[in-house]
């Protein structure tokens, strides 16, 4: 038993997708539970902006107010080349929305949503891990693993977290919001294919002199697309795209991955590091290194740069999964999407998916409604990652667009801050078909 009753939906994972899903379920009466293997929210991300359509998303949830506070607002998006701009388009009146985009920290927004969560009587039980999850007809059986601290060693003793304690929970319904390595998505065996080749980048927060501005940048040049934030407290957010750089035991382990038959299984996205080591990754993060990027791919770009905060090198993957889910069991966000880093896409689409799924899902635990609008789900956003994803169909410029977007149509859509609802009106706006 999971306290008093089992929960008609499990929620795995509490970051923002799970946390949103869980709180429009449990606004609409359902009896939710959400577990993650964290011991506390996010400290620091690399999603940290939410589109207007996902603002609008939080007003109608009755939290923007408390999202917003203190978070910096970006009202226009810039294409640039090494030269400066070569297009622009206004982001804070995009039909059916008059709010701009909002640059917030992702711990911020997450503290926010358990707040709310927890005001309908939902807590997150963090330190809970899906070990196991097995189908039936009316419910899915879901192994619960509680993670304790154990001490281990003895001349050197270290401390590991380790399963303490297992429970089974029954449910009617589970949202596998769990992240890349989804282990909701693992256990229907839905394939997780790369879409694209994967990108690397080098990402610098820095202190800035003076003001930041409320645009971003989208500095795109021979091979790569890169992107500049405006942050909150006159800082700004650089990603560059490597080309001459790869991380050898991540493509090492992809190749053994592929080759024991996991190619759905993504390899690890992440190695925070501190410049001025041996490696290249650390070149690639010094000091030295970001002026010479800017130098070379923003030089139009004034600001003051007083130090860099946090750096690291990040590896993006491009996936797809084959299905949102089945029967029981469904994805929202990066369980069952990655995508790179300049436009925030899988983080917002997946605030929108967890709205829409908990609206199918409430509607067949509350109203008795016929599972087929599950179906339509997964058919709904399978449709807007493919065209987000630019598979099967690419973009294309307007006549009249300049140079750049007509080289480059087709990659922009994957760096615009925009998903299902504003993607073909912002790409418009640009100069792009979709």
């Amino acid at each position: 038993m999971f306290d008093e009753s089992n929960p008609q939906v499990l929620v795995a994972g509490a970051g923002p997708v799970g946390l949103f899903a869980a709180l429009n379920l449990a606004r609409r009466g359902v009896r939710t539970a959400v577990v993650d293997t964290g011991v506390w929210p996010c400290k620091h991300s690399y999603a940290l902006a939410l589109h207007p359509e996902s603002v609008s998303l939080l007003e109608q949830a009755g939290i923007a107010k408390q999202v917003l506070e203190g978070a910096r607002l970006v009202r226009s998006v810039a294409v640039c080349d090494a030269s400066g701009t070569v297009a622009e388009a206004r982001l804070d009146d995009l039909p059916g929305s008059d709010t701009p985009l909002a640059v917030t920290r992702q711990d911020h927004l997450e503290s926010a949503l358990e707040a709310a969560l927890k005001a309908q009587g939902v807590e997150v039980r963090w330190r809970h891990e899906v070990s196991a999850l097995t189908q039936g007809d009316e419910a899915v059986k879901v192994v619960l693993g509680r993670l304790e601290k154990e001490s281990r060693g003895y001349i050197v003793a270290h401390t590991e977290w380790v399963i303490g304690k297992t429970m089974e929970v029954e449910a009617p319904f589970v949202v596998g919001a769990d992240g890349y390595n989804s282990r909701v998505r693992r256990a229907m065996q839905i394939d997780f294919p790369e879409v694209g080749g994967a990108e690397y980048y080098a990402v610098f927060e820095c202190q800035c002199a003076g003001d930041g501005g409320d645009q971003l940048k989208l500095v795109v040049g021979d091979g790569t697309a890169d992107v500049m934030w405006p942050l909150p407290g006159n800082a700004v957010r650089w990603s560059f795209q490597l080309t001459d750089y790869a991380d050898e035991e991540a493509e090492i382990l992809k190749d053994k991955l592929l080759a024991a038959g996991f190619g759905y299984f993504p390899t690890e996205r992440a190695k925070d590091r501190v410049a001025g080591g041996g490696d290249q990754g650390m070149e690639m993060l010094s000091d030295e290194h970001f002026r010479k990027l800017l130098a070379e791919r923003a030089p139009w770009f004034k600001g003051e740069i007083e130090g860099i905060r946090w750096r690291t090198v990040v590896r993006f993957e491009r996936r797809l999964a084959q299905s949102f889910g089945q029967g029981r069991m469904w994805l929202a966000g990066d369980s069952a999407h990655l995508t790179g880093p300049a436009g925030i896409q899988s983080m917002n689409a997946g605030l929108a998916e967890a709205a829409d799924l908990s609206g199918e899902l409430a509607a067949v635990v509350m109203q008795g409604a016929p599972a087929a609008g599950l179906e339509a789900y997964s058919a709904r956003w399978q449709a807007t990652w493919r065209k987000l994803h630019q598979v099967g169909g690419a973009a294309s410029a307007k006549p009249g667009a300049p140079e750049l977007i007509h080289s480059n149509a087709a990659r922009l859509v994957s760096c615009l801050p925009a998903n299902a609802k504003h993607i073909g009106v912002l790409a418009g706006r640009l100069g792009i078909r979709i």
